[in-house]
């Protein structure tokens, strides 16, 4: 850790924290005495047949202040200043209660509260996402009949609901990689989105199954694997889901980790009938089942639910698709209104497989990713009722995997000898013995590095599977204060949290000596430290009313340490702010924020594997007419350390301005944002990772009954690289989201909801490339061309959904229609300025020389410039019509349906970059099914 960059940062964190914690508290004592506090009493009640509603949540979240309702629907808040409040009910199955409500110095009398269920027989079904506040971010709320109506099978099919986002057909044969306001979804977007469940984030710091970084510079296998990127969201069902809510703007402080946004899973916690759950279309089946337990008045409620999928890619070929199990069981209780629990067990299980075709007997091939993981999560509450400490809260989470990735192929082009040494300067032959040339000179060092050696026939079948166990462990606790003083309502939320992500899976497990490609070695992830995260934040949620309107800000700010105590640890402090202010009161706000967002390497770019390369000194193997004894090979390996000690953390600035308009039961919100992801986490190369080394070449004259006489033929300079962990990406988004609501004409029982945004994704790299030409037939290597930084994409989209429902709630009939309008979609490639090389780096010494402008360029540097790489792709506009109705039988359960592409509309458009290709833009009609029994 860089002790001088701690003594600098970690000093002023706590002076802002004492500015924002210690000292309003002291303050209080001046302004507590103008503060009038009462205790402030009511009932929760069914709608419909005004039964009592027990452990439902009653939150009043300005002063963070919670309790849960008794047997009898009963509710007490303790200590809450008098004056308007916001009230927030919340309880499983039900609409939740969201209005402001008058705490009176002498309220003796209790408030009612009437909760209607959330089905589809209300005036007016919510099944689309909507525009919320999760503390004072900009996000979107998803609630149960939207997650129904929309008949998704797993969290990635929820996405579509967002601004922006563009409807697909629900499939599980592909990783599901979150997407936040960004055109085209990339790695670092998907592993900068945090996804929290019951208070806990989802960890994918320590997956390791991966692919050779140091040769190949990419995380790509033959597997299936999200390593290095976000959580795969297919893994995560979605029926034992109450709500999602997604924050694209600037979090709060409490959520790290991250630099994208967070999504927040809300359970199923508490008491609900038991529901059965089918689906199918032409490539799934599915089926759940879940019921919320009342255990008796002082035990709490405990909810079981399990989940089946299986999909195929093509039910033609059974042999290749997805499996998925889950089951999550859920235990809540509140033990006498001061202490509230929600624990949780959870199991899962997923099988991607393409396994052995009978009809691929050429290369026999066979992959497969299985991931088992087992997940204990609590969240616990302290209700304090104090003058100013409100809440404590504990999360605890500990996940474990069990992943084995399996790849199987006939491999072709071999016939040489491959060693398993894994030191660096090992010379090693096919024989036992050491090899000596004519001389008497020693050649190999087998003696002093241990290393067995193999001749490859010309094909063979490799085997490799990729043994993974990561652990996530997780703690965070929470503290909640409220200060009333010069008339300004403070919320402060302070705490710290610790996470571990580990490791202990075999890693790569082949046989060393018919390995699945040259230069790759097995490294037990075992051998790789765990990464430990400390962090510290802090934040003040003020009001104030200022000249009769409401003035609003968030302040926080988050110190994040990254393997505090090493050499490799770094911190970072991350300043967020939100704030919003009434123009017109009840009717029109202006909105806006700014904040940085942090995210620390995973282990892949933390601790890199090594590379390794096996150079060729002598081989006659492939020559006929010589006897065993006669056939000898000689290889020299050499090993390079990838790691890059100068890593960084990426770091995402956000921005964004928005307005809102309430005009009656009609919502208008437009928010512009502007995002720059730097630092970005990338394996590319360097000029550092090019080395030079002197390869020896022998010639030999055959002996009879042993290996050849040998002497130096040449001695050649050899030019090798690896790819290395950097901090070359550069994510940089901005536009406009904006979500109309036009309210319901109750003449037809039909709303209109329009939403959309704007995108523009500039996705480049800040390093220099390099152009290298193959070595000439004498194994002369070339100059290295370098050209500059800037190469990328620049992508841009405008593009709407609208949204027509109809409901007849009397029949519990809800039917919408999705018109998606793409209308402009854009693509270019940039940094097309980079034709020529800026210098090159000598394939003789590695020295860089600098190109001036306009100086003759030597062709072996000189890139091949291709034309098309000018043209901007761009393409008409195009609409997508989807269909979807749900009809609910009361007190039974009831059935969907969709239809995607409700046209078929597939026209083909062909490319203006590559003339003569044609794409469909719109996704294959697609239709599917849902039933679902209540008892």
């Amino acid at each position: 850790m860089n002790k001088n960059f701690v003594s600098k940062l970690f000093p002023r964190f706590l002076l802002f924290s004492y500015i924002m914690v210690i000292l309003p508290c002291t303050l209080m004592a001046q302004g507590s005495s103008n503060l009038k506090i009462a205790n402030y009493k009511g009932v929760v009640l069914e709608q419909k047949t005004k039964e009592p509603i027990p452990g439902a949540t009653v939150n009043l979240p300005q002063y963070g202040i919670y309790t849960i309702t008794d047997s009898n629907g009963m509710f007490l808040l303790k200590q809450v200043p008098v004056g308007v409040t916001d009230i927030n009910i919340r309880f499983v199955g039900m609409i939740s209660i969201v209005k402001k409500v008058t705490i009176g110095a002498e309220n003796n009398s209790e408030s009612k509260f009437y909760m209607g269920e959330a089905d589809f027989t209300l005036e007016k079904v919510v099944v689309t996402a909507k525009s919320n506040r999760i503390g004072a971010s900009t996000s979107s709320s998803i609630s149960r009949t939207a997650i129904d109506h929309l008949q998704a099978t797993s969290l990635t099919d929820i996405m579509e609901l967002l601004p922006g986002q563009l409807a697909s057909n629900p499939t599980l044969n592909s990783p599901g990689k979150a997407s936040l306001r960004q055109v085209q979804s990339d790695a670092l977007n998907s592993m900068g989105t945090s996804i929290v469940v019951n208070g806990s984030p989802i960890s994918n710091n320590a997956n390791l199954q991966i692919g050779n970084t140091a040769k190949d510079g990419s995380l790509n296998t033959s597997f299936s694997s999200v390593a290095g990127s976000g959580t795969d969201m297919r893994q995560i069902a979605v029926d034992n889901i109450e709500s999602v809510d997604v924050i694209r703007g600037i979090p709060s402080v409490e959520y790290g980790d991250l630099t994208s946004g967070v999504i927040i899973i809300n359970p199923k916690a508490g008491v609900y009938p038991l529901q059965t759950k089918f689906k199918i279309n032409p490539t799934l089946t599915q089926a759940s089942i879940g019921k919320g337990f009342n255990l008796g008045k002082k035990a709490g409620n405990i909810s079981v639910d399990f989940d089946y999928a299986k999909s195929l890619v093509d039910e033609r070929r059974p042999s290749q698709g997805f499996q998925r199990f889950t089951g999550n069981l859920l235990y809540s209780k509140n033990f006498k209104n001061k202490l509230t629990t929600t624990t949780g067990l959870s199991f899962y299980s997923d099988l991607d497989a393409q396994k052995l075709d009978p009809s691929d007997t050429r290369y026999q091939r066979e992959r497969s990713s299985k991931n088992t993981g087992y997940k204990f999560n609590t969240n616990i509450a302290w209700n304090c009722d104090k003058n100013f400490l409100k809440v404590v809260r504990l999360n605890l989470s500990a996940n474990y995997e069990v992943q084995k990735g399996y790849n199987q192929e006939i491999k072709g082009n071999f016939g040489y000898m491959v060693t398993s040494a894994m030191k660096d300067g090992t010379i090693a032959s096919n024989r036992k013995e050491e090899i000596f040339d004519a001389f008497g000179n020693q050649i190999t060092n087998i003696g002093d590095h241990q290393a067995s050696t193999n001749i490859l026939p010309y094909e063979f079948l490799t085997k490799t599977t990729t043994y993974g166990k990561p652990l996530n462990l997780f703690a965070k606790l929470t503290s909640s204060y409220f200060v009333d003083f010069w008339n300004i309502k403070n919320r402060i939320v302070a705490g710290a949290e610790w996470k571990t992500d580990v490791n202990f899976g075999r890693g790569k497990v082949f046989d060393p000596l018919m390995p699945p490609s040259s230069g790759v070695r097995m490294r037990p992830y075992t051998d790789i430290p765990a990464l430990n995260q400390f962090s510290l934040f802090v934040e003040d949620n003020a009001e104030r009313i200022i000249f009769e309107r409401t003035f609003k800000i968030q302040l926080g700010a988050r110190l994040d340490a990254i393997q505090p105590g090493k050499e490799e640890g770094e911190t970072v402090i991350s300043p967020r702010v939100n704030l919003s202010y009434e123009i017109i009161p009840s009717i029109l706000s202006l909105r806006g924020g700014y904040g940085i967002t942090a995210k620390a390497p995973p282990l892949m770019f933390l601790y890199p594997e090594n590379a390794y390369y096996d150079f060729i000194n002598y081989d006659n193997s492939g020559l006929t007419g010589l006897t065993e004894a006669q056939k000898l090979s000689i290889v020299t390996t050499k090993v390079y350390d990838t790691d890059n000690s100068n890593l960084k953390i990426a770091k995402n600035s956000k921005s964004e301005l928005g307005l809102e308009l309430n005009l009656g039961q009609m919502v208008f919100s437009v928010t512009g944002y502007h995002e720059k992801l730097t630092n970005g986490y990338s394996f590319g190369t360097s000029i550092n990772s090019y080395h030079l080394f002197d390869l020896v070449k022998y010639t030999g004259v055959n002996r009879a009954g042993t290996y050849p006489e040998l002497t130096v033929d040449k001695t050649s300079k050899v030019v090798l690289s690896y790819y290395t962990p950097l901090n070359n990406k550069v994510n940089d988004n901005k536009g406009v989201e904006f979500d109309f609501d036009f309210g319901q004409i109750r003449a037809i029982q039909t709303s209109f909801i329009l939403n959309g945004a704007w995108m523009q994704s500039k996705l480049y790299s800040t390093s220099n490339s390099f152009y290298e030409k193959s070595p000439d037939a004498n194994g002369t290597y070339k100059n290295i061309g370098v050209y500059g930084s800037g190469d990328g994409n620049l992508d841009e989209r405008l593009s709407t959904n609208l949204r027509i429902i109809h409901n007849i709630p009397r029949i519990g009939f809800v039917i919408s229609l999705s018109v998606q309008t793409i209308w402009s979609d854009i693509s270019k490639y940039i940094g097309l300025e980079n034709k020529y090389p800026i210098g090159y780096i000598s394939a003789t010494n590695l020295q860089y020389t600098t190109l001036v402008a306009g100086s003759t360029i030597d062709p072996d540097i000189q890139r091949q410039i291709l034309v098309n790489r000018e043209i901007t792709e761009s393409y008409k506009p195009l609409s997508l019509f989807n269909l979807r109705l749900t009809k609910e039988i009361k007190k039974f359960g009831g059935f969907a349906f969709f239809v995607n592409n409700l046209f078929n509309s597939n026209t083909l458009e062909e490319s203006k970059r590559n003339p003569g290709n044609y794409t469909s833009r719109n996704p294959e009609q697609f239709f599917g099914t849902e039933i679902w029994f209540k008892f």
